[in-house]
């Protein structure tokens, strides 16, 4: 008698692991959905560290380096500017030949309306030198500057513009320039499709 109560209950639990096993992938589909809902949607900018500093309510930026630059540039070159807010004097002392250039005192000269409020901000969207028009929302954007300080605020303002991908590179332009990303170019810009 002991034995086959042994053996009922034995077939019960096997019974009942069959039961759940059958279940399993609706579950484990269930537990997926849930973890992409709770877990927040990581953008392809992961920066190499993170020095993450916010300085206003819109801001979301981090510091990025030159090989992060030339990972994504490697990976989707039309959609992956480096834009150089230098002043003209500069970009033609000498400047990255893969560079865009957009002086901060022309990105933020002007004036441009929020569509989704109406309201009125300063600034001029960046244009892309190789195509002569606005540069688009969804680009990734890396900004350098000579020390830093303006790159940084021109991501912020780019960010109240509505581009979601942009960041400040961490270096100064002579060490953008002691990493060989490219070549190094000197002249005034001709026009906005200077090459």
């Amino acid at each position: 008698f002991p034995r086959q109560h042994h053996q009922n209950k034995t077939a019960s639990i096997t019974t009942r692991l069959a039961v759940h096993l059958v279940h399993l992938p609706s579950i484990m589909k269930i537990f997926s959905v849930l973890f992409l809902l709770v877990i927040p949607p990581s953008s392809a900018f992961t920066p190499s560290f993170a020095h993450t500093k916010k300085k206003s309510k819109h801001s979301t930026s981090a510091i990025f380096n030159a090989a992060d630059f030339k990972v994504a540039y490697d990976l989707n070159p039309r959609n992956t500017f480096l834009l150089d807010i230098r002043e003209p004097d500069e970009w033609a002392e000498a400047h990255l030949s893969i560079a865009t250039p957009n002086p901060l005192t022309v990105l933020s000269s002007g004036k441009w309306m929020d569509t989704t409020t109406g309201k009125y901000y300063p600034g001029t969207f960046p244009i892309d030198r190789f195509t002569g028009v606005s540069i688009v929302k969804n680009a990734k954007i890396y900004v350098h500057c000579k020390m830093g300080d303006r790159a940084k605020e021109g991501v912020e303002m780019l960010e109240q513009m509505g581009y979601s991908e942009v960041v400040a590179l961490a270096e100064t332009f002579d060490e953008l320039v002691a990493a060989q990303l490219c070549d190094i170019i000197s002249g005034e810009v001709q026009s906005l499709t200077d090459g």
